[in-house]
């Protein structure tokens, strides 16, 4: 098994490298970042950067951007008052 490049610029060493990893672990995830991947989960998207979303729209064939909550209001011409 390879380490990741990433891992190892965490430290020179093993033990440096696994103490950086473990604060960064326990540095949680802050308020925006939880909001972002609960909103992703419960619309069933996969969260990513835009080049990981365009892959996975075309490999899929499907839209992966979030949608608004409930439905789409009805424009003058759809039959609304």
């Amino acid at each position: 098994m390879t380490p990741h490049a990433l891992y190892l610029s965490l430290g020179d060493t093993p033990a440096a490298r696994a103490h950086a990893y473990r604060a960064w672990l326990m540095s949680g995830t802050d308020d925006e970042e939880l909001a972002r991947i609960r909103a992703h989960m419960t619309q069933e998207k996969a969260l990513g950067n835009p080049r990981f979303q365009t892959m996975l729209e075309k490999t899929l064939n499907r839209p992966v951007d979030l949608k608004p909550r409930g439905r789409p209001a009805l424009s003058k011409g759809d039959g609304g008052n």
